[in-house]
């Protein structure tokens, strides 16, 4: 970068010029390059295609002979009769010359390789058996038909392939197989890729699993009995995994062997076999046309360089000379001169721009002390925005915003904030910053503020300036003030308070710039303050209306629990005391349950009352013992299925399910609400199940039931006081709204949670847990 300042304008022009066409050539060439990598990747992967096509059609070929191999071997049955058998290997050796396949032989073997059946040029007492061929063994011991690689039969010098199948079982589960020995160099699968020519220099080999060259091509090396590929262990390895491949083969060959040429290679294994297809060809042949353009875009790049370099050099001349005038205007402007005008001739963007810098010239004489003072002003109301804006409370807010004021206004030493007080019913400093505000803290000034000037025996101005006038008479600033400023805070046509900036040095220090700087934070502090005054009524009145909405429901529902059972008791005992109606015994016994079961009814709401008034004040005492959960539920199950019958509760808790400490009618009150909850809002014949298990360090208790549920939107309050689910399908149900906040409170105080897993019309779950060092604790207690 030192290097390119030091340059003039022309010189930086033409290098500069220089490298970006130097750069849009290099790119151009890389391009091009790519382009040249690219139509090398479309030849390898059309050499990749061809050896598809070829191991396709040996594949097609060996499906054709194995299709008619495992028809034949299917005739035959291990330790058969000859002759059942023998019309089939007849037909099996007519067929595979019609397929293109010369065989050598045909040979049936028992279950342990031995001939016993042959038609072959070799005689018997040659070719006794073929159970040292990998093959046979594989084919006789995995029931499957294989393809073996190239291989030379006993008595014969001859390389052969076999194809094997295996027979039909005998009566003793035996197998023996059916192999046909194939000479692949004269028949069609090796035949087929004879004709293919790939330029002067490509040939197609077939490989084995072993690297053996089964078939090759002209023009490629004369093929050897037996011979094995410059890169036998790489195709072993590649036709093992399944997998083709393609590319320039330089260093891939054998450890021990030397690389004869450069070739482009193209590798498919064949599905049927476990043989691969194999398409050569020299380097220099297949990429000469790549190589060829290669050098043809070279050349070209460095010729377009050269015109570019001459092009570049004629037309800076010209540009540069003007663009010095330019500079020198330029910096001319850039030192003050405003007044002697650019001198650019021609009307092109060159003397375009010159007559732009005329015209910006006297623009910016009349703009800019202007520009640089709105600058000055708009910068330091964003910091007192970026203050006013920050999440913190108001009284820190305003300590800030005054802080910052002194900070950005030219001249100012200290600063007071005086606003209305509503506790002292005058305007009192609110916060200050560089003057005593321990001495400033009594200071209040009550006459007028807040009020409407009809009301206040003179205008809001005369008594903020009347405020303002005590105010600089307090002892921190009675005879210090040289000058000062003053804003008012007006809300809603009332003066609420004024932001006063002093000087303790300068009777001149501030201006009418500063003025409107401070009257522009003054009105930002209203705004803060009556966004605080919203925020704080509109968070009393959402609490006014939860507190009264709640308590208007809690009346009406107790009010009709109340109602209820009252009315029972008594419409019974008035029945009872009639003096000219004589009741049986039995009625009388009748009338005096239902009056005692109303009566329990209002215990248990008074009882919740009471409970939930407790829990509420932080007055819950508990009572800490070990207990038996599962002996608990037992107990609130019998009591409950006595006033429920015509609902299943059942218990399921763990076997090992521990004791815990835990206040026994706490806990029976838990059950008992979650419970008597199931009942209410399940149908009958529905099943309730108390469950109970240990997980995570904890003991964790459920109530299930296959009631109406609870909807989402409900899950988060059910467990507040007074609160009910109002539903059509719950206005019929009794309830208070007290018996779930009573059970979160009572698990709570235990030290665990409530919660609850439900989906409307689904049924519900709901869980309280204790932590385990509760029944830790409770266990060692009990087994001491």
């Amino acid at each position: 970068m030192s290097f390119l300042t030091n340059l003039n304008l022309w010189k930086k022009i033409t290098l500069l010029t220089t490298i970006g066409l130097l750069f849009g050539v290099g790119v151009f060439s890389s391009l091009g390059l790519r382009a040249v990598s690219q139509a090398s990747e479309t030849m390898l992967e059309d050499r990749l295609t061809t050896a598809a096509l070829v191991a396709d059609y040996v594949d097609e070929a060996l499906g054709r002979a194995l299709s008619e191999l495992e028809s034949a071997a299917q005739q035959i049955e291990n330790g058969g009769d000859r002759s059942s058998y023998e019309p089939s290997m007849e037909a099996l050796a007519a067929i595979y010359p019609r397929l293109s396949i010369h065989v050598n032989g045909i040979y049936v073997t028992n279950h342990r390789g031995e001939v016993v059946w042959s038609k072959s040029a070799a005689s018997r007492t040659e070719i006794d058996s073929l159970a040292s061929f990998a093959s046979i063994r594989q084919t006789i011991n995995s029931n499957s038909t294989s393809v073996s690689g190239l291989v030379s039969l006993p008595g014969s010098d001859s390389p052969a392939i076999i194809l094997s199948s295996p027979t039909r079982e005998d009566k003793q589960g035996s197998r023996g197989a059916l192999a046909v020995a194939v000479d692949l160099s004269r028949s069609g699968i090796g035949g087929f890729v004879k004709p293919l020519r790939l330029g002067q220099t490509g040939y197609v080999e077939i490989v084995d699993q072993n690297g053996i060259v089964v078939a090759r091509t002209e023009p490629g090396p004369k093929l050897a009995p037996f011979e094995k590929s410059d890169h036998s262990g790489r195709f072993a390895a590649l036709i093992a995994a399944r997998e083709p491949t393609r590319g320039v083969c330089h260093t891939c060959h054998e450890p021990d062997q030397t690389v004869a040429r450069r070739d482009v290679l193209a590798f498919v294994p064949l599905e049927r076999a476990n043989w691969g297809v194999v398409i050569r060809q020299s380097e220099d042949e297949a990429l000469a046309p790549t190589n060829d353009l290669r050098q043809r875009l070279l050349l070209f790049g460095v010729g377009l360089v050269t015109i570019a370099l001459m092009l570049v050099v004629i037309t800076t001349r010209d540009v540069g000379s003007r663009i010095r005038l330019l500079t020198a205007a330029s910096q001319r402007i850039a030192d003050g001169d405003l007044n002697t005008p650019a001198t650019i001739s021609g009307n092109d963007e060159v003397g375009t721009l010159g007559r732009s810098f005329n015209d910006m010239r006297v623009k910016l004489k009349t703009s800019h002390d202007e520009l640089q003072q709105k600058t000055r002003e708009l910068s330091s109301l964003l910091l007192v925005s970026d203050i006013l804006t920050s999440a913190i409370d108001l009284p820190s807010l305003l300590d800030a915003v005054v802080a910052k004021a002194v900070e950005i206004i030219p001249g100012a030493d200290a600063g007071a904030l005086l606003l209305h007080d509503p506790d002292r019913h005058g305007l009192a400093v609110r916060c200050a910053f560089g003057l005593d505000r321990e001495a400033l803290s009594k200071f209040v000034y009550a006459p007028g503020v807040g009020q409407a000037p009809d009301k206040a025996g003179g205008s809001p101005t005369d008594t903020l300036v009347a405020a303002i006038g005590a105010f600089f008479q307090t002892e921190p600033l009675r005879g210090r003030t040289r000058s000062f400023i003053s804003a008012p805070l007006t809300q809603h046509s009332r003066n609420i308070g004024s932001l006063i900036m002093v000087s303790f040095r300068d009777s001149q220090a501030f201006s009418e710039s500063s003025r409107r700087l401070l009257q522009a934070i003054a009105d930002y502090i209203t705004i803060a303050v009556e966004r605080a005054q919203l925020t704080k009524e509109a968070e009393e009145s959402r609490s006014l209306y939860e507190a009264d909405r709640l308590r208007s429901e809690f009346i009406s529902s107790v009010s009709h629990e109340l109602r209820t059972p009252l009315t029972l008791i008594k419409g019974y005992s008035t029945s009872l005391l009639r003096q000219d109606v004589s009741w049986d015994e039995g009625t009388q016994r009748e009338f005096l349950q239902v009056i005692d079961e109303k009566t329990d009814l209002l215990h248990d709401l008074i009882d919740k009352l009471l409970q939930s008034a407790k829990l509420e004040a932080g007055a819950l005492k508990l009572e800490k013992e070990p207990l038996l959960l599962p002996r608990l539920a037992r107990k609130v199950v019998d009591d409950a299925g006595m006033r429920a019958k015509k609902h299943n509760l059942s218990l399921a808790f763990a076997s090992s399910f521990p004791v815990v400490e835990a206040d026994v009618r706490c806990m029976e009150q838990v059950l008992q609400n979650l419970v008597q909850n199931a009942i209410k809002y399940s149908p009958e014949g529905s099943e309730i199940v108390i469950a109970g298990e240990v997980e995570d360090g904890r003991v964790v208790v459920s109530v299930s039931d296959q009631g109406i549920g609870v909807s989402p939107e409900h899950q988060d309050k059910v467990f507040e006081r007074f609160y009910r689910v109002n539903s059509p399908e719950t206005r019929g149900v009794p309830g208070s709204g007290l018996g779930l906040s009573i059970t979160k409170g009572h698990v709570e105080a235990h030290g665990g949670r409530v919660w609850l897993e439900s989906a409307a019309g689904k049924g519900s779950k709901f869980y309280f847990s204790l932590p385990v060092e509760h029944a830790e604790k409770a266990r060692k207690a009990t087994d001491g």
